[in-house]
């Protein structure tokens, strides 16, 4: 049975959530996993592979026989770090909603929340991480403290929608704690602030939010590639019209990728292989699935990475106002925040800082995560950051605001998009542009929306 997908795919996620037979989930590093012909070992448990199923790009569910066991066990791979059970979600979603219901009496001096929910309304793209009331007269909208960086931030989002669809005054409540980022956004947006009443809890009561004057922590690393020029040209010309070397500025050297998946590292260090050796045979095995119309995994998988490749090499004629000599990924990054979205980070020919977003799929968090990144691109713009780590040599930046492109499917813009971006401040210099689905084999711009449409 071949197993050289799940290979692939295990060299190329350090972490993975297992569940035996669908009772448990345990996390470990894909070094714990093992593929050996026809059989998996896992943490040290050896299963004789019956069936392999790929369920998602990024799950597959293994039909194993023991040695010594005559029934079938159901191995699952999840990619990436362990998922929270959905029963204990629920219990401690649950728990928060009268944990917090019993604050808003008591904020707003009444003996009861006349009405709760907590359903998921997908049509108007409010999750069901938030529980909503109607508490005195309010429109009260909420999210566990315990929640991810970015449930948490997407309250912002929820609430806004939820404010066209109430006939009554919004209010938002903040986890006191995790409220720096809801806070930057509101320094920035005075619509938001106007149209929704934002308050905070700390565990035991309620009160008007403080916003907080610190910003979200974002670290811009040294630029300083090594000269490695002779080791990039001698891996690319393996195969000139698929490789592709893109600065890896954390690792302080190139990356090498295959549309968008990486294939060699090349360092002052030495060149590292990800997905082994020889490379000739990885990139023609690689090359061979991960194509446009393929049904393998990894036609499907890291979508953000291949879209960015794709947009790197046709930049000229997508965006013929931007300096192709400069372009760098995730720059800057978060420090302790989950983003979904791949950024880049480059300039026009005339100096001028451009932000671009991207997005292959569906996303209420774009808008507002993008919004995230100029922010910061700004404030490190003022500090004169960029030109005292090394970025954009030889060019004059121009003392104006970054210019800030979405790009993702038209068909996958999320329907709130356009009403979210409706909130930026009019300082924001903000273009839409749409692209067709079938944009793994050439993009083509099928609508432009803003300052550059």
């Amino acid at each position: 049975m071949k197993t050289e997908d799940l290979k692939i795919l295990l060299a190329l996620e350090p972490k993975w959530t297992v569940s035996l037979n669908g009772l448990e989930f345990l996390t470990m590093r894909s070094s714990d996993i093992t593929l050996e012909d026809s059989a998996i070992r896992v943490a040290g448990h050896f299963r004789r592979i019956v069936k392999l199923e790929w369920l998602r790009p990024n799950v597959v569910r293994i039909q194993g026989r023991s040695k010594f066991r005559t029934g079938l066990d159901a191995i699952t791979l999840y990619a990436g770090e362990r998922l929270p059970s959905a029963i204990d979600l629920q219990r401690r979603r649950r728990a928060f909603q009268v944990e917090i219901g019993r604050a808003l009496c008591s904020y707003f001096g009444v003996r009861r929340i006349e009405r709760h929910m907590r359903h998921s309304d997908r049509q108007h793209g409010i999750g069901g991480a938030y529980p909503r009331f109607l508490a005195g007269g309010n429109a009260v909208i909420a999210v566990d403290p315990d929640e991810s960086s970015a449930v948490i931030n997407g309250l912002m989002r929820a609430s806004l929608l939820w404010a066209a669809l109430v006939h009554k005054r919004v209010v938002a409540v903040v986890p006191a704690g995790r409220k720096q980022t809801i806070c930057s956004r509101l320094r920035m947006m005075a619509k938001a602030r106007r149209l929704v009443q934002w308050l905070e809890w700390d565990g035991v009561g309620i009160i008007p939010l403080q916003e907080s004057t610190s910003e979200p922590v974002t670290d811009i690393q040294e630029f300083a590639i090594p000269d490695v020029a002779a080791e990039v040209d001698r891996i690319c010309s393996l195969a000139p019209e698929l490789l592709q070397p893109v600065p890896h500025i954390a690792g302080n050297g190139i990356s090498v990728r295959l549309r968008g998946i990486e294939i060699a590292r090349v360092s002052a260090e030495g060149t590292t292989y990800p997905l082994g050796e020889p490379l000739s045979d990885v990139i023609r095995e690689i090359a061979a699935v991960r194509r446009e119309g393929h049904s393998h995994p990894l036609s499907r998988a890291h979508e953000e990475r291949w879209l960015e490749s794709n947009l790197i090499r046709e930049i000229r004629q997508l965006l013929p106002f931007v300096d192709a000599r400069y372009i760098y990924p995730q720059v800057p990054s978060f420090v302790g925040e989950e983003r979904s979205i791949i950024d880049l980070l480059t300039v026009t020919k005339e100096g001028r800082l451009v932000i671009i977003e991207i997005k292959a799929s569906a996303d209420p968090e774009l808008p507002f995560q993008a919004l995230d990144y100029w922010i910061a691109v700004e404030r490190h713009r003022k500090a004169g950051d960029f030109r005292n780590k090394g970025y954009f040599a030889g060019c004059e930046l121009r003392n104006e605001p970054a210019l800030l492109v979405l790009v993702a499917p038209l068909l996958a813009y999320h329907r709130t998009a356009h009403r979210l971006i409706s909130f930026f401040p009019d300082e924001v210099p903000v273009t839409e542009i749409g692209i067709n689905q079938r944009w793994k084999g050439q993009i083509r711009i099928l609508r432009r929306r803003g300052m550059l449409g």
